[in-house]
């Protein structure tokens, strides 16, 4: 993530930054004024000077200066000036000169001294600017430019388990004028030292402060956002770049700000939607290029053909690629970014890392030596040096881990790694209570799951070692070891035809590999990945045609590219071939999510007469459900046993239940339903129909009260709050809801929507275009939108009728029988723009998709 600082910027003197949008140096908010108290000459022709420099005219600053040196040849004042206008031109080695100068002219000035250290942090020497700054604080304890260079140099170090430099920062900046401390350029340091050390509490209320303090600056919130970006604080980071895109959700350097960030915090489902956002608007910009991972790499892959010189662009690629087990790869892109951010040793570390994924174990382990030698407090490095070590001396690799763990006792990717080091040294006893913890702090990790397993196995805890591994498999169904290790456990426990079923899936299943020259097929555009997919399938079906897999391929591709004939042809003869069960279920999926229920219907039936255990109920009676109608469907959900009666089959159920007319019983379905996944927007939107067709908007109103206070926070919720209280004849409430959710989530388009439909029927009809314009730009795509769009632009912008017609046309592809569309689309044609003429009715839309659908 390139980052741009502001290297003028100091208490000394500061030359103020105006216009900022990336900048990380939230002390430009601290601008002191230059003083000269201790000017031998003419403070004027000083004072013209530290004008013309602060605003950029470096050139009369450096005259005007030089004239007075003339006259005073040691006057420190005027020789720091001299080094700010030098530094400003990055002639650092000149500025130097000056800087010498002043400071034996005044070694004993704070602002002198402090002018020294600043310009000893731009050009790069650290330690010595810590030691100027270091002077300043002799001189004066509580000048406010040093304690807060020294608690942000503090911060700099990014050993995050050990916290004695987050507590050196704490020191500096309790230094600080009470006025100052909780001004935004301490109080982020301070939020950042906090965070730290573990002080919650401490940093949860700097956090509240920080964020009500700038909801409505959107450059400071931007400039604050990248500063936690860099100290890694990435989901306090989103909550600063959310504020600053909702003062303009079109802004793409916001959006890509925001986007980033939000891939690093993991947060890919919102990183997607943003980056999407930001590669709508402009596709040929390499900042835009990223999403979630299994989506990043090919738009990776294209934004560093744009920017090569991209340290950031190759910094996600290595780590993506890390994560698919693309090493090969991802080593290479380490290389890249080193050479690029030849300061950052975090990636000799993770070269290493990968090289030893590679095999390559002697130059991994020196890469790793060499970081931990800089790094000796980083649990993260002793961590992978202990993973290295395991291979060829498990006693080492025993020994870095624990160090990584006395550094970070809550590393839980350390504490699986030495449970799973423990066992395979034979020492189950040892590695349980490791691998106990490890779970009990992520219950939803399959692998983890696995290992423990295969423990509670090896010390005769057979019961355990099967619940355990039945847990792991519900979590990762696709993973051969886990199907492998639960067989096993089974047949051990004389469980036979539940193990032999789960064997013959194994055999059936292809060991997981790492993908080899991922970037390569990933630098080619969709179109020429698109047409090599289609053609190394072609090419398996005609050179096997009874090569189940293949066929299998091959459906999935008619049913991407919409040839559905090929894709009905390819299930029969998949069927035909008598395929095995996993085969035959993953067809039969794959049509119901295509909606061909009836085929989907008859290849689920195969796959379920073949496997009786492979948990096809549900499926089959979504099937017969849109097949046959809701009471065949009821019959087969009659089929799921107990213990795997979920959220989706209760959702099932409400939905058949109300088509068979017992909306009574399809809402005490979904109640259950929410039971089981109160997170569940899906949910919640049925049931708010249900509810609204059943007369009870106010038992949706609670409803939905309800799930702000228990479900995670989610545009959603006030969105479908929104809709219902327009129905309800409750606009105004709606739309003062609708703007806060912009505020909160600008970058989703349903907020933008759902308060256009609204203002479109209500006026004026332009400030309705406008939402619904910026709706689009973030995605939108129901025909709805793009049809109350065309209406809106034809009503408020007559002289943009193309743009109307464009709308229009868009909303028509995808609807072309809806009569309100075609009658928006009449008028248009008749240029007629009466106002008794009724806008796109808004519930049309708000009851009869989900939001994410608009």
């Amino acid at each position: 993530m390139a980052c741009e600082e502001d290297t003028n910027s100091g208490g000394y003197g500061t030359i103020s930054v105006n216009g900022m949008t990336r900048t990380c140096l939230v002390f430009a908010a601290v601008t002191i004024v230059i003083v000269l108290p201790a000017a031998q000459g003419d403070d004027a022709a000083l004072r013209d000077a530290a004008a013309a420099l602060q605003r950029g005219d470096y050139t009369l600053a450096e005259s005007k200066v030089r004239a007075e040196l003339k006259v005073h040849p040691a006057d420190a004042e005027a020789l720091s000036l001299l080094g700010m206008v030098l530094d400003a031109r990055k002639e650092f080695t000149e500025a130097d000169a000056q800087y010498r100068k002043a400071v034996a002219a005044a070694p004993r000035s704070a602002p002198v001294l402090g002018r020294y250290a600043n310009h000893l942090l731009a050009a790069g020497d650290e330690k010595g600017a810590h030691d100027a700054f270091s002077q300043v604080l002799a001189i004066a304890p509580a000048d406010p430019y040093a304690n807060l260079a020294l608690a942000r140099m503090a911060l700099k170090t990014k050993d995050a388990a050990h916290a004695t430099h987050a507590r050196e920062a704490l020191d500096y900046l309790d230094r600080l004028p009470a006025a100052l401390r909780d001004a935004p350029e301490a109080a982020v340091p301070r939020l950042i030292a906090l965070d730290r050390t573990g002080d919650k509490q401490a940093a949860d209320a700097v956090f509240a402060q920080l964020d009500k303090a700038t909801q409505n600056d959107s450059k400071l919130s931007s400039s604050i956002g990248w500063t936690l970006a860099r100290a890694q604080q990435y989901p306090q980071a989103e909550s600063f770049l959310t504020h600053a895109l909702a003062g303009n959700a079109s802004d793409f350097q916001v959006l890509y700000d925001l986007g980033v960030v939000a891939l690093y915090a993991h947060d890919y489902d919102r990183a997607r939607e943003v980056l999407e956002t930001a590669v709508r608007q402009q596709p040929n910009n390499a900042d835009a290029l990223y999403r979630q991972p299994e989506q990043a790499l090919r738009l990776l892959a294209e934004a560093a053909k744009v920017a090569p010189r991209r340290a950031d662009v190759q910094r996600l690629i290595a780590v993506i690629t890390g994560e698919l087990q693309a090493n090969e790869d991802s080593a290479a892109a380490w290389d890249r970014y080193a050479a690029l951010a030849p300061s950052d040793d975090t990636a000799r570390r993770e070269r290493g890392f990968a090289r030893i994924h590679m095999h390559q174990f002697d130059a991994g382990l020196a890469d790793l030596n060499w970081y931990i030698a800089r790094h000796p407090d980083d649990p993260v490095g002793y961590y992978e040096q202990g993973l290295a070590q395991s291979t060829s001396d498990p006693t080492k690799g025993l020994s870095s881990l624990d160090k990584a763990l006395h550094l970070k006792p809550d590393f839980v990717e350390a504490r699986s790694a030495r449970g799973a080091l423990y066992y395979l040294q034979g020492k189950p006893d040892a590695a349980v209570p490791d691998l106990e913890a490890a779970a009990a702090a992520q219950p939803d990790n399959g692998l983890i799951l696995d290992r423990l397993g295969q423990a509670y196995r090896a010390l005769d805890r057979l019961d355990d070692s099967i619940r355990t591994l039945r847990k792991a498999h519900q979590l990762a169904p696709d993973e051969p070891t886990i199907v492998l290790h639960l067989a096993n456990a089974l047949a051990e426990a004389s469980q036979n035809a539940e193990s032999e079923t789960l064997m013959g899936r194994y055999r059936q299943m292809r060991p997981t590999q790492a993908p080899r020259d991922l970037m390569r097929y990933l630098s080619l555009t969709p179109e020429q990945q698109r047409a090599d997919y289609r053609a190394r399938v072609e090419k398996a079906v005609q050179d096997k045609p009874g090569d189940a897999n293949a066929q299998l391929h091959y459906l999935k591709l008619s049913l991407e590219e919409g040839q559905t004939d090929q894709a009905l042809k390819t299930a029969r003869t998949i069927e035909s071939m008598k395929a095995g069960a996993a085969i035959l279920a993953d067809a039969g999926r794959a049509l119901l999510e295509a909606r061909q229920f009836a085929s989907a219907r008859e290849l689920l039936e195969s796959a379920a007469a073949v496997d009786h255990s492979g948990g096809l109920e549900l499926p089959l009676a979504i099937a017969a459900f849109h097949s046959a109608g809701a009471q065949d469907g009821l019959k087969h959900l009659e089929r799921v046993p107990e213990s795997a009666r979920n959220a989706d089959y209760y959702l099932a159920r409400a939905q058949m239940l109300d088509a068979e007319g017992k909306s009574a019983e399809a809402l005490g379905s979904l109640d259950r339903a929410l039971r089981a996944a109160p997170d569940r927007v899906e949910i919640y939107w049925q049931e708010v129909v249900f509810l609204k067709k059943d007369g009870r908007a106010k038992d949706a109103l609670e409803l939905l009260d309800r799930a702000a206070n228990s479900a995670a926070q989610q545009p959603w919720f006030p969105v479908l709050r929104a809709a219902l209280l327009e129905s309800g004849g409750q606009t105004e409430q709606a739309r003062a809801l609708l703007e806060n959710a912009r505020r909160r989530w600008p970058e989703v388009a349903a907020v933008w929507v759902a308060e256009g439909l609204i203002v479109a029927v209500h006026g004026p009809a332009g400030e309705a275009r406008r939402l619904l314009e910026t709706a689009v730009s973030l995605g939108a795509h129901s025909p709805e939108v793009w049809a109350c769009l065309a209406d809106m632009t034809s009503r408020s912008a007559p002289d943009r009728i193309d743009d109307a017609k464009h709308a229009i046309g868009e909303a028509l592809k995808a609807a072309p029988d809806d009569p309100a569309i075609q009658a928006v689309q009449r008028r248009i044609a008749a240029k007629d723009r009466s106002p008794e003429n009724r806008p796109i009715e808004p519930a049309s839309l708000f009851f009869t998709r989900l939001p994410q659908d608009w």
